[in-house]
């Protein structure tokens, strides 16, 4: 499995059955080995690879469907505890925080929501647009995690991960590991 590369001719060369590509701006790591039984011969190996890449090719032509969609999951799962955690930031910090999350949503916020920020509320929408997807891992079959992250602003440099499939199915809720 070393130095394999598979030639695509989307994502070019994908080296080790992983690759980066651009997501909404930003570039993303990709993973297509998490479905490989480590006894599988290479050809059995890069079959999968490859099955895997089609798959994420229907979520890499419709990203922003995607991403609102997988980011809805994530605030339905997860608002409630990134408004406990933000409520205990220090408040010299907020400032600073505003501006991260200003950057992640690519937009400035209206008075009022700076103004909640600062008393410590986060809204869902504050939320959903404070997080951005930083790595997917996708199998032949079309299952899927995906890492979200919020440059520390709700969880401390925890990622938010959530599974899921190419069918629009999430399997369980999202949560912060790491």
């Amino acid at each position: 499995m070393d130095n394999k590369i598979i030639k695509d001719e989307i994502f070019g060369e994908i080296k080790n059955f992983e690759t980066e590509v651009d997501w909404l701006g930003r570039k993303i790591s990709v993973s297509f080995d998490d479905g490989i039984g480590h006894n599988w011969s290479e050809e059995k190996k890069v079959e999968e690879v490859k099955g895997a890449i089609e798959q994420f090719k229907i979520m890499y032509f419709n990203q922003k469907e995607w991403d609102e969609k997988i980011r809805d999951r994530i605030v339905e799962d997860l608002h409630w505890l990134a408004e406990d955690w933000f409520s205990s930031v220090d408040e010299e910090d907020i400032d600073g925080m505003i501006e991260i999350l200003e950057k992640n949503s690519n937009s400035k916020f209206t008075e009022k929501e700076k103004e909640e920020l600062k008393e410590q509320k986060v809204s869902k929408k504050v939320f959903k647009n404070g997080i951005y997807l930083e790595s997917l891992n996708i199998t032949s079959n079309g299952d899927f995690t995906v890492y979200y992250y919020d440059d520390e602003v709700f969880f401390a440099g925890h990622w938010i991960d959530l599974m899921g499939n190419i069918s629009g199915e999430f399997t369980g809720e999202a949560d912060i590991i790491g």
